[in-house]
């Protein structure tokens, strides 16, 4: 996406002032006679979904306060009130539907569920006047994954929400709210038939053309979706063929998965797309990809803001000499590429989203960028393996789990005599041991909030959790506003 972006803008440029486009026409006209308007659309239809991409990239703060503060796994970091009163009441599940950080999350998600639909009228009115082609194709796939992810995010956030799958006029009536179930039934259909129509991540590498959806990127969402419907069966068809392309494997070492050279690298299903590259005037981080930023050490040197730290809790929960102990947590005192962590508040700091000083050197960086051009790594292959080896489990099918689980340890063990090998024959301990990996494996990124929810342990883990309410978050207040009363609250909120 990298590559797509300069040329999009380039292409633009050309068809606003070349003179090749009009020679038959007076200029500022455009016509079958002087305008190849395929192109031309297939290339609007093309900035509208980079515009849909780009929304992921705004999600930072609501992210790490709904997926990340509210979990066992993190810690707030930095001083009592940092981030403001909205950020800071998800540590305490003190939150209500008037916290911006719901409205925020919310109107990311419809913003790139619009920018997917609006893709897929253009791409409709290009197919009706041409045909279909093989970009087509692969531009209406996009559009789909696009939408679905929004969806994923939405479903399992809130539940029950409107369902848009066109574009509304703006004199239209609020879409009906339908279930969650229903909605993902709505985007499996579409996000499935699209999955050949996508690239393989390395014929993206290949095009230059990384950020954007693949084949691996579409099965994930799929297979997720089913995860979270139980339907294990489902989710293993397709975590089966995320396995078996070979299109991504475990061969980044766990310490270097988040650094920038290995952006894209055979660990990443899907991440949000980043650069800054101040000497070449190189940015298109969108409006927010702060996740560095809201990770990064507070003190000396100076990165970040500390949020989403690491707990007691989860730090306690390692196996004695796990190696990831050390890839994930940054500690005050802590001697790091020729520094000595100086932490002004709280003292561990979250050391995957640690930017290395050999990246902050590069094309006229400073350490007061923040690690804005790090991508970060949504899903990842380590959590398609364990997701196969929980759906394998509870279908009963032990050895199968096991021997995925065995593949994320291995990796993580990296030849040392620690992490020992699950052997269990007892379902029940296998799964604590699945749930347990993957909470260690995906410390302090995305999961550990909603896989407390979707196991249903969530009371058991979260303080102040209340059952039958925090299972889902509120919808917004303003949304309910605005729907004259179409809209409707999730329980006890």
């Amino acid at each position: 996406m990298k590559r797509i972006t300069y040329i999009i803008a380039a292409l633009f440029a050309c068809m606003s002032c070349s003179d090749s486009f009009l020679d038959t026409a007076p200029k500022g006209t455009y016509h079958s006679g002087n305008y190849d308007m395929s192109t031309g659309q297939e290339l609007l239809a093309l900035a509208t979904l980079m515009d849909g991409y780009n929304t992921f990239a705004q999600q930072s703060w609501p992210v790490t306060a709904m997926h990340c503060h509210a979990a066992d796994n993190s810690h707030p970091g930095g001083p009592s009130g940092d981030g403001g009163v909205d950020f800071n009441q998800f540590p305490t599940m003190s939150f209500t539907a008037a916290n911006g950080m719901f409205s925020s999350y919310y109107s990311l998600q419809f913003n790139a569920i619009t920018k997917a639909n609006e893709a897929l009228k253009i791409i409709e009115e290009i197919e009706t006047n041409s045909g279909k082609t093989t970009d087509t194709e692969q531009l209406k796939a996009e559009a789909y994954f696009i939408r679905a992810t929004a969806y994923f995010r939405l479903t399992q956030a809130f539940g029950a929400v409107p369902y848009v799958d066109r574009v509304m006029g703006k004199e239209e009536e609020m879409a009906d709210q339908l279930n969650a179930t229903a909605i993902r039934n709505k985007y499996l259909p579409e996000l499935i038939q699209g999955i050949n129509h996508l690239p393989t991540r390395q014929e993206q590498i290949s095009s230059g053309n990384t950020g954007r959806a693949t084949q691996n990127a579409a099965r994930a969402i799929i297979a997720k979706t089913y995860l979270y419907e139980k339907d294990y069966a489902n989710c293993l068809v397709y975590t089966h063929q995320i396995i078996d392309s070979k299109d991504n494997d475990l061969t980044t070492p766990y310490a270097e998965m988040f650094w920038e050279k290995n952006e894209f690298g055979p660990e990443s299903i899907w991440e949000i797309n980043a650069d800054f590259k101040p000497d070449q005037n190189v940015s298109i981080i969108g409006d927010g990809n702060q996740w560095c930023m809201m990770n990064g050490v507070r003190g000396f040197p100076n990165l970040g803001w500390g949020h989403n730290a690491p707990s007691d809790d989860l730090m306690d929960d390692y196996e004695a000499n796990d190696p990831r102990f050390d890839a994930t947590i940054l500690e005050n005192g802590q001697s790091i590429d020729g520094d000595v962590i100086v932490a002004s508040d709280y003292k561990y700091f979250n050391k995957k989203t640690y930017c290395p000083k050999s990246e902050r050197s590069l094309y006229g960086r400073a350490d007061w960028c923040y690690g804005y051009w790090c991508n970060p790594r949504i899903i990842r292959y380590a959590d398609i393996l364990l997701m196969h080896a929980e759906a394998a489990c509870e279908t009963n099918d032990l050895d199968e789990a096991k021997d995925k689980l065995e593949m994320v340890r291995a990796r993580a063990r990296n030849g040392l005599s620690v992490l020992p090998k699950i052997t269990t024959s007892d379902k029940d301990e296998l799964r604590e041991k699945i749930r347990h990996e993957r909470r260690i494996e995906l410390a302090l990124e995305f999961e550990r909030y909603f896989d407390l929810v979707r196991w249903g342990i969530a009371k058991d883990k979260i303080a102040n959790f209340v059952v039958g309410k925090h299972e889902l978050y509120p919808l917004p207040q303003t949304e309910i506003d605005k729907s004259n009363g179409k809209l409707k609250q999730n329980p006890n909120y």
